[in-house]
């Protein structure tokens, strides 16, 4: 991957990060309610939209984390795999039924009680890509070094903070955790830190042997 193409990977995942957060923060806390009174909200299919623009961007931009593989290219790819795949089934797949058919739902004979078959199962196989590529992704960031050490251990917090189910509004933060850490990813990568943390790591390894 050249410069100006890992740059533009940056800034895909540093906008859409940004449009991501703004377009969940803005429905969660927005809307009032709890339970399906959220989908009433005359908002609410706006700012998930914008939620959804924001992670198809981050998706485009998503394969500027292996230019950061170094010394763990195999759990780099790991982590990449899951997170792509969950982005993809949750955020992408799951939140157009957030944005669109549940609000329908609720006007037109209200929401079922019980899901499509299947549904669940997807869900499932989606939580787990989630939780895989998270945690494969941290440890890899942390043992290839060509990236801050807090960005690998961020990455596992958000998403120990995600099986912990927080109450309230609180479970929003472990997905601004998973978020930031993608926009750090971004930030370093438009700075072109890889060839410079590269560079780093090899002057480490020679200079011993020097």
């Amino acid at each position: 991957m050249t410069m100006n193409v890992r740059r533009l990977g940056g800034w895909a995942l540093i906008v859409g990060t940004i449009v991501a957060a703004v377009g969940y923060l803005a429905a969660n806390l927005l809307a009032p309610g709890s339970g399906e009174e959220v989908f009433r909200y005359q908002y609410w299919p706006l700012f998930e939209l914008i939620a959804l623009i924001g992670d198809v961007i981050i998706a485009l931009g998503l394969p500027v984390i292996l230019t950061f593989a170094g010394r763990a290219p195999k759990l780099h790819i790991i982590g990449y795999t899951g997170i792509f795949a969950a982005l993809v089934m949750l955020n992408v797949g799951e939140g157009t039924t957030e944005a669109f058919v549940k609000p329908y739902l609720v006007d037109h004979g209200g929401i079922p009680a019980e899901e499509p078959a299947g549904f669940a199962a997807f869900g499932g196989v989606a939580l787990l890509a989630l939780v895989v590529g998270s945690i494969c992704l941290g440890i890899a960031i942390l043992r290839a070094r060509t990236l801050p050490w807090w960005i690998g251990a961020a990455m596992i917090v958000s998403c120990i903070g995600g099986a912990l189910g927080l109450p309230g509004a609180w479970f929003l933060l472990p997905d601004c955790i998973f978020f930031a850490t993608l926009f750090a990813i971004g930030t370093f990568a438009v700075r072109g830190r890889t060839e410079r943390a590269s560079a780093t790591i090899e002057q480490a390894v020679v200079s011993p042997a020097g």
